[in-house]
């Protein structure tokens, strides 16, 4: 299950970590509290963070698709 580390992380199931500054984080939040957005981490292996009413719901993975955010620690 993919999880959401308060204040800034988020780790997807294929093992794959992700960091934000948290301001960055708390900003998507509020975007995306009418609509859907999403974040990426970059690089070769990039993750895409969706954001969608406030929260972060899942990740989308280049090896495992979509994980939903099931935890969040």
């Amino acid at each position: 299950m993919a999880i959401e580390v308060f204040p800034s992380s988020f780790y997807c199931d294929c093992g794959h970590k992700s960091y934000f500054f948290e301001n960055t984080v708390r900003e998507m939040e509020k975007m995306s509290i009418h609509k859907r957005v999403t974040l990426g981490d970059g690089g070769d292996n990039e993750h895409i963070i969706v954001f969608f009413k406030g929260k972060a719901t899942e990740i989308i993975c280049p090896k495992l698709r979509t994980c939903t955010i099931t935890d969040s620690q």
